[in-house]
């Protein structure tokens, strides 16, 4: 045997016994030397099977008799171009039908004055492919519609990538929000370095709660959970984050809390002034009879008299602001405008304000409209407040400070003094049945004022710094 028979027989075998189906063509022209069609001259195995037509069917016969549908798929014109420009052309095709769904590459080279094409099966990398991509364009869905924060870091807490629910709820724009680092969202920086520990410790954090730094200078309470995505070649490990807030809950939690306090109260106030009022009566009974058989002549007797008159009233005062404190307010309400009941309140104190050469500085929204209120019930909570920063702040030296303002259908009442303030272990406990820092006080100013407030259906938080000042926030909804 020759070499040349030796290298063609070779030649054939590889062909044959190829993983991926080999066709050969030459061109079939007319007189003009135009190509009008391709003649098969040899088809392997693997292509049979993929184009479903046996080699004595195939060679000798024209490419368009045999397979007609490669003119309306393109490939005929494409097949020509290879030809004619002597180019490799490399191209994926899918093909569908009633029993095949199958994606090939197709790989076509000129050869004489014809070309080789190979087909190369890919429907199971295509699959998986798509696959991957559709999984990727949920997720990206996912990513990008979620009401909750939603964020990519790496080991160094970067924000490299936040999802548009996270942008409205921490007010940056994404180019600015990709500079900062995750510190910078905390409120307090106690927490983020437990927050770093808990991090480095366990590569994951889960169930952070903590306060962080909204939109407008806003705080909410947020529950932080952070996992590994992934890790790049270089090794820069990929972290996803969500950051859910929670502060609708905790004030919901909050005011659960509250209602059953205030309901305990209730009871306790109810039980206490049944036991001291009915002998509180015979007390003061006994004393008008008392009075009416002591001689004249006794005149020091109505000193002590006095006395136990004064602080008998003073004790059924004491029970009847128990009681008040306790229940929710009966009201009144009008439209009024909230502006004009501050004002009012405001001059009730004047005198005092006065007295102690103490400043107000007072901002006022006019475009806030009229809301419902119980304009007596509001000048007793709002002049309860005002009171006690008179009494937190130092002669000739405070500044109480009164703003009001409307934002996303929200009315915004501030009340703010530069008095000694309150400690983090006292602010939580302020509104608390009985609870005072004053001497000889009951701890139910503030009770009653809440009281007032809720009943508006309004909402009223504190906030404070030991050695500055505290401020009181008062919200009401615009219906």
């Amino acid at each position: 045997m020759s070499l040349k028979t030796e290298f063609e027989d070779l030649i054939i075998s590889i062909f044959e016994n190829a993983p991926y189906g080999i066709i050969s063509f030459k061109s079939i022209r007319d007189e003009k030397d135009k190509i009008i069609d391709f003649e098969c001259l040899f088809i392997n195995p693997k292509a049979e099977k993929i184009v479903g037509i046996p080699s004595k069917q195939m060679v000798g016969n024209s490419l368009l008799d045999t397979m007609p549908g490669n003119k309306e798929a393109g490939l005929f014109d494409l097949y020509v171009k290879v030809v004619e420009k002597r180019e490799s052309i490399s191209i994926k095709k899918h093909y569908e039908g009633e029993h095949f769904d199958n994606w090939f590459e197709i790989h076509a080279s000129p050869l004489a004055d014809g070309f080789t094409v190979s087909f190369l099966d890919i429907s199971e990398h295509e699959r998986t492919v798509r696959k991957a991509k559709a999984s990727e364009v949920r997720y990206e869905q996912l990513f990008h519609e979620s009401i909750d924060s939603i964020f990519i870091t790496n080991n160094e807490l970067l924000l490299l990538e936040t999802n548009d629910a996270m942008l409205k709820t921490f007010g940056y724009e994404r180019e600015a929000m990709r500079v900062l680092t995750f510190k910078s969202l905390f409120l307090n920086e106690e927490d983020f370095i437990r927050f770093n520990k808990e991090f480095y410790k366990n590569d994951r954090v889960e169930e952070f709660e903590a306060e962080l730094l909204l939109s407008d200078g806003k705080t909410g309470i947020c529950l932080i959970n952070i996992v590994e995505l992934s890790q790049t070649d270089d090794g820069l490990r990929l972290y996803q984050g969500i950051i859910k807030d929670i502060t609708r809950k905790k004030m919901s939690e909050r005011e659960l809390i509250w209602a059953e306090k205030l309901s305990m109260t209730g009871k306790i106030a109810r039980s206490i002034a049944h036991e001291v009022r009915n002998p509180l009566t015979n007390l003061s009974l006994a004393l008008d009879q008392l009075k009416d058989e002591i001689p004249p002549e006794v005149t020091e007797a109505d000193l002590y008299i006095d006395i136990i008159a004064r602080n008998s009233k003073r004790i059924g005062n004491l029970i009847t602001e128990l009681l008040e404190s306790s229940k929710p307010k009966s009201l009144k309400l009008t439209q009024t405008p909230l502006n004009e009941v501050v004002k009012d309140s405001l001059e009730l104190i004047k005198d005092r304000l006065k007295l102690q050469g103490m400043k107000v500085l007072e901002d006022y929204d006019s475009s806030i409209p009229l809301i419902p209120l119980d304009s007596d019930q509001m000048k007793t909570a709002l002049v309860n407040l005002f009171v006690n920063a008179l009494e937190a702040m130092e002669p000739e030296k405070g500044i109480l400070s009164i703003k009001t303002y409307l934002k996303e259908d929200i009315i915004f009442l501030e009340i703010a003094d530069n008095g000694i303030g309150i400690s983090e272990d006292n602010i939580d406990s302020l509104f608390e049945p009985f609870f005072t820092a004053k001497i000889g006080g009951m701890g139910l100013g503030l009770t009653t004022v809440q009281n007032i407030i809720k009943s508006h259906t309004g909402h009223i938080s504190a906030s404070s710094t030991v050695g500055e000042g505290t401020s009181f926030q008062i919200t009401f909804s615009v219906d």
